[in-house]
Protein backbone atom coordinates (compact mmCIF):
# COMPACT_ATOMS: atom_id res chain seq x y z
CA UNK A 1 0.00 0.00 0.00
CA UNK A 2 1.41 3.37 -1.00
CA UNK A 3 1.65 6.04 1.65
CA UNK A 4 -0.58 9.03 1.11
CA UNK A 5 1.18 12.18 0.04
CA UNK A 6 1.01 14.95 2.59
CA UNK A 7 -0.92 18.00 1.45
CA UNK A 8 1.07 21.18 1.04
CA UNK A 9 1.03 22.99 4.34
CA UNK A 10 -0.28 26.55 4.46
CA UNK A 11 1.39 28.92 6.93
CA UNK A 12 -0.70 30.31 9.78
CA UNK A 13 -1.16 34.03 10.26
CA UNK A 14 2.19 35.56 11.15
CA UNK A 15 0.50 38.16 13.36
CA UNK A 16 -0.85 35.37 15.53
CA UNK A 17 1.93 32.79 15.68
CA UNK A 18 4.78 35.20 16.46
CA UNK A 19 3.02 35.90 19.78
CA UNK A 20 2.95 32.20 20.74
CA UNK A 21 5.95 30.68 22.62
CA UNK A 22 8.33 28.76 20.36
CA UNK A 23 8.06 25.69 22.61
CA UNK A 24 4.29 25.63 22.13
CA UNK A 25 4.67 25.89 18.35
CA UNK A 26 7.02 22.90 18.37
CA UNK A 27 4.60 20.83 20.48
CA UNK A 28 1.85 21.79 18.03
CA UNK A 29 4.12 20.72 15.15
CA UNK A 30 4.42 17.26 16.69
CA UNK A 31 0.67 17.18 17.25
CA UNK A 32 -0.03 18.22 13.64
CA UNK A 33 2.17 15.44 12.22
CA UNK A 34 0.73 12.73 14.48
CA UNK A 35 -2.82 13.84 13.64
CA UNK A 36 -2.10 12.85 10.03
CA UNK A 37 -1.03 9.39 11.16
CA UNK A 38 2.64 9.99 10.32
CA UNK A 39 5.74 9.35 12.40
CA UNK A 40 7.28 12.54 13.74
CA UNK A 41 10.99 12.40 12.92
CA UNK A 42 13.31 15.30 13.72
CA UNK A 43 13.57 16.17 10.02
CA UNK A 44 9.81 16.08 9.51
CA UNK A 45 9.27 18.25 12.60
CA UNK A 46 11.63 20.89 11.20
CA UNK A 47 9.80 20.81 7.86
CA UNK A 48 6.40 21.01 9.58
CA UNK A 49 7.24 23.96 11.82
CA UNK A 50 9.06 25.85 9.09
CA UNK A 51 6.12 25.40 6.70
CA UNK A 52 3.52 26.48 9.26
CA UNK A 53 5.54 29.18 11.06
CA UNK A 54 8.29 30.33 8.63
CA UNK A 55 9.01 33.63 10.35
CA UNK A 56 9.89 31.90 13.64
CA UNK A 57 11.88 28.92 12.36
CA UNK A 58 13.92 30.42 9.50
CA UNK A 59 17.44 31.82 9.48
CA UNK A 60 17.38 35.54 10.21
CA UNK A 61 19.44 36.34 7.11
CA UNK A 62 18.10 33.59 4.87
CA UNK A 63 14.37 33.38 5.46
CA UNK A 64 13.94 30.75 2.75
CA UNK A 65 15.78 28.13 4.85
CA UNK A 66 14.81 26.49 8.17
CA UNK A 67 17.18 26.83 11.14
CA UNK A 68 17.44 23.42 12.82
CA UNK A 69 19.38 24.89 15.78
CA UNK A 70 16.17 26.51 16.98
CA UNK A 71 14.84 23.05 17.83
CA UNK A 72 17.63 21.34 19.79
CA UNK A 73 17.58 23.24 23.07
CA UNK A 74 13.80 23.69 23.09
CA UNK A 75 13.19 19.97 22.53
CA UNK A 76 15.54 19.10 25.41
CA UNK A 77 13.64 21.49 27.67
CA UNK A 78 10.31 20.03 26.57
CA UNK A 79 11.55 16.53 27.42
CA UNK A 80 12.84 17.64 30.82
CA UNK A 81 9.45 19.18 31.60
CA UNK A 82 7.65 15.98 30.64
CA UNK A 83 5.84 17.51 27.67
CA UNK A 84 7.35 15.45 24.85
CA UNK A 85 9.21 12.16 24.48
CA UNK A 86 11.65 10.96 21.85
CA UNK A 87 14.97 12.06 20.35
CA UNK A 88 16.48 12.89 16.93
CA UNK A 89 17.37 9.23 16.36
CA UNK A 90 13.83 7.90 16.87
CA UNK A 91 10.44 9.62 16.75
CA UNK A 92 8.82 12.39 18.78
CA UNK A 93 5.49 12.27 20.55
CA UNK A 94 3.87 14.18 23.40
CA UNK A 95 2.63 13.34 26.88
CA UNK A 96 -0.84 14.07 28.24
CA UNK A 97 0.40 17.42 29.48
CA UNK A 98 1.99 18.16 26.11
CA UNK A 99 -1.25 17.26 24.35
CA UNK A 100 -3.09 19.83 26.44
CA UNK A 101 -0.66 22.54 25.31
CA UNK A 102 -0.92 21.40 21.68
CA UNK A 103 -4.71 21.68 21.73
CA UNK A 104 -4.57 25.11 23.38
CA UNK A 105 -2.11 26.23 20.74
CA UNK A 106 -4.37 24.91 17.99
CA UNK A 107 -7.19 27.01 19.42
CA UNK A 108 -4.94 30.08 19.65
CA UNK A 109 -3.89 29.68 16.02
CA UNK A 110 -7.52 29.58 14.91
CA UNK A 111 -8.96 32.38 17.01
CA UNK A 112 -5.95 34.46 18.00
CA UNK A 113 -4.11 34.48 21.29
CA UNK A 114 -6.55 34.45 24.17
CA UNK A 115 -5.55 35.33 27.72
CA UNK A 116 -8.39 33.20 28.96
CA UNK A 117 -6.99 30.15 27.20
CA UNK A 118 -3.44 30.76 28.42
CA UNK A 119 -4.37 31.25 32.06
CA UNK A 120 -7.05 28.58 32.26
CA UNK A 121 -6.19 26.03 34.94
CA UNK A 122 -6.38 22.31 34.15
CA UNK A 123 -9.65 21.15 35.66
CA UNK A 124 -10.06 17.83 33.93
CA UNK A 125 -11.03 15.02 36.25
CA UNK A 126 -7.96 12.91 35.43
CA UNK A 127 -5.60 15.74 36.39
CA UNK A 128 -7.51 16.54 39.59
CA UNK A 129 -7.49 12.88 40.60
CA UNK A 130 -3.77 12.59 39.88
CA UNK A 131 -2.99 15.52 42.20
CA UNK A 132 -5.33 14.27 44.93
CA UNK A 133 -3.79 10.81 44.85
CA UNK A 134 -0.34 12.35 45.27
CA UNK A 135 -1.57 14.39 48.25
CA UNK A 136 -3.23 11.39 49.88
CA UNK A 137 -0.18 9.15 49.49
CA UNK A 138 1.53 7.87 52.62
CA UNK A 139 4.92 9.13 51.50
CA UNK A 140 3.66 12.70 50.98
CA UNK A 141 1.89 12.68 54.35
CA UNK A 142 5.16 11.57 55.91
CA UNK A 143 6.91 14.49 54.21
CA UNK A 144 4.37 16.94 55.68
CA UNK A 145 5.09 15.67 59.19
CA UNK A 146 8.76 16.53 58.89
CA UNK A 147 10.88 17.52 55.92
CA UNK A 148 14.11 17.24 57.91
CA UNK A 149 15.49 13.74 57.61
CA UNK A 150 12.78 12.77 55.11
CA UNK A 151 13.70 9.71 53.05
CA UNK A 152 11.87 8.10 50.13
CA UNK A 153 13.08 4.81 48.71
CA UNK A 154 12.99 3.68 45.09
CA UNK A 155 9.92 1.46 45.48
CA UNK A 156 7.93 4.20 47.24
CA UNK A 157 8.81 6.72 44.54
CA UNK A 158 7.87 4.37 41.71
CA UNK A 159 4.61 3.41 43.40
CA UNK A 160 3.78 7.10 43.88
CA UNK A 161 4.26 7.69 40.15
CA UNK A 162 2.20 4.64 39.12
CA UNK A 163 5.31 2.70 38.08
CA UNK A 164 6.73 -0.71 38.92
CA UNK A 165 10.33 -1.86 39.35
CA UNK A 166 10.24 -2.97 35.71
CA UNK A 167 9.13 0.45 34.42
CA UNK A 168 11.94 2.15 32.42
CA UNK A 169 13.55 5.11 34.17
CA UNK A 170 12.50 7.29 31.22
CA UNK A 171 8.83 6.73 32.09
CA UNK A 172 9.44 7.28 35.81
CA UNK A 173 11.06 10.66 35.08
CA UNK A 174 8.29 11.53 32.63
CA UNK A 175 5.58 10.85 35.23
CA UNK A 176 7.49 12.86 37.82
CA UNK A 177 7.79 15.82 35.43
CA UNK A 178 4.08 15.53 34.66
CA UNK A 179 3.32 15.62 38.40
CA UNK A 180 5.52 18.67 38.92
CA UNK A 181 3.78 20.47 36.06
CA UNK A 182 0.37 19.80 37.61
CA UNK A 183 1.52 20.90 41.07
CA UNK A 184 2.71 24.17 39.54
CA UNK A 185 -0.56 24.65 37.61
CA UNK A 186 -2.67 24.05 40.73
CA UNK A 187 -0.30 26.15 42.88
CA UNK A 188 0.10 23.32 45.40
CA UNK A 189 3.25 24.60 47.10
CA UNK A 190 3.82 21.78 49.59
CA UNK A 191 3.27 19.15 46.91
CA UNK A 192 5.58 20.99 44.51
CA UNK A 193 8.31 21.20 47.15
CA UNK A 194 7.91 17.48 47.86
CA UNK A 195 8.07 16.50 44.20
CA UNK A 196 11.14 18.62 43.54
CA UNK A 197 12.83 16.89 46.48
CA UNK A 198 11.89 13.55 44.92
CA UNK A 199 13.42 14.71 41.65
CA UNK A 200 16.70 15.48 43.39
CA UNK A 201 16.73 12.01 44.93
CA UNK A 202 15.89 10.47 41.56
CA UNK A 203 18.76 12.21 39.75
CA UNK A 204 21.20 10.82 42.31
CA UNK A 205 20.30 7.24 41.42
Amino acid sequence: MKAKKSKKLIPYSEEIYIEIPVAHLIVFGIYSILQRGENCTFEKLIEECFSLFPKVFSFSRHSEWPDSLKFDRTLRTLREKGLVVGNPNTFYSFTKFGEKIAKKTAQDLKTGLSKKIITEKPKRDAEINWVRNLQKSEVFQRFLKGEKGFIVNNMELRSLLHCTLETPMRIVKQNLSYSINLAEEFKERDLLKFLKLCRKKLTKK
